[in-house]
Order: structure tokens, then sequence, then C-alpha cells
């Protein structure tokens, strides 16, 4: 496994830095002035947005895969928050990268094959704890009956 160490994030500091230098030599230096504000603010919003996943856990409507979706999101969105934050061109575009979901599967799990994306469907999120799969054909059935009261709605305001 890679090893962090201070050398690699001093390097790709560095690195990040240099890009954003770059980036200024190309396009000038308010707009690149104007990148880095924009990037910022838009980690702010993406870290908040992170912080308000985590507070509607609580939340009476969620589903069990709901939260449990959540729950792995959630770090993700503040790397990419954070990501955003750190100046310089290199770290936006692995925020970008990070933050597109496919493309975050492809990149942590691998390429699925036929035998993984089988394994992954019997290990399916929708079985509930009463061992009911639902699937996209699922249908519940049910009757509507309308039963008169005893007495006319007319009878109760005489």
């Amino acid at each position: 496994m890679f090893r962090l160490s201070l050398g690699w994030v001093l390097f790709v500091f560095i690195a990040d830095l240099f890009s954003l230098f770059v980036l200024a030599d190309a396009i000038g230096a308010w707009w690149s002035l104007a990148w880095v504000l924009g990037a910022m603010i838009l980690g702010v919003l993406v870290i908040l947005d992170a912080g308000d996943t985590l507070k509607s856990l609580g939340g009476i409507f969620a589903t069990p895969s709901e939260r449990v979706e959540a729950i792995k999101e959630t770090p993700w969105l503040l790397l990419v928050g954070i990501l955003f934050f750190i100046p310089g061109v290199l770290s936006d575009v692995v925020a970008v990268l990070l933050w597109l979901p496919s493309l975050r599967q492809k990149v942590l799990r691998g390429r699925k094959t036929p035998s993984n994306s089988a394994a992954s469907a019997a290990n399916d999120d929708s079985t509930s704890a009463s061992g009911y799969t639902r699937t996209s054909s699922t249908i519940i059935e049910g009757e509507w009956v309308e039963k008169t009261p005893p007495h006319s709605r007319n009878d109760r305001l005489n």
C-alpha cells in the first residue's frame, strides 16, 4: 500500500501550487484568483452539504439502506470539499473526479466483471431484516372498500 509521508504531501502541495502558476500564466492572474475563490466557495458548500447529509440521518423517513448510503458518501464529500478548498488546479481536478459517483466506484472497487456483478446482486442492500427482497417488479396489491356511515351526513346537521 502507498505510504503517505511528509515528503509526498509536500511534493503534491508544491506541484499543486505550480499548476496554479501555470494557470495564471495561461489565463491571467485575475481569472486564476477567481478560479481559486470559486473553488474555495464550492468546497465550503460541499462540506456544508455533507454536514446536512449527516444531520438528515435521524429522519423518520430515511430507510436503513439510505442511511448506509449516506454514511458511505459523507467522507467522500468531505474529502471533495477539502480538495476544492486547497488552492491549485490538480487538487480541483482530483476533487471533480472523486465527486462523480460512477468514477469513484470504479477507482475504489475496480472494474466490475460479470462474476462481480452477480456477487453484488446477491449482496444487494434491498433485503430487509425480515428476509423480503424488493425487486424492480415487486407489486403490492390491496383492496379498497368504501364503508358508509350508519347515518347520512345530513342527519348530523339537524
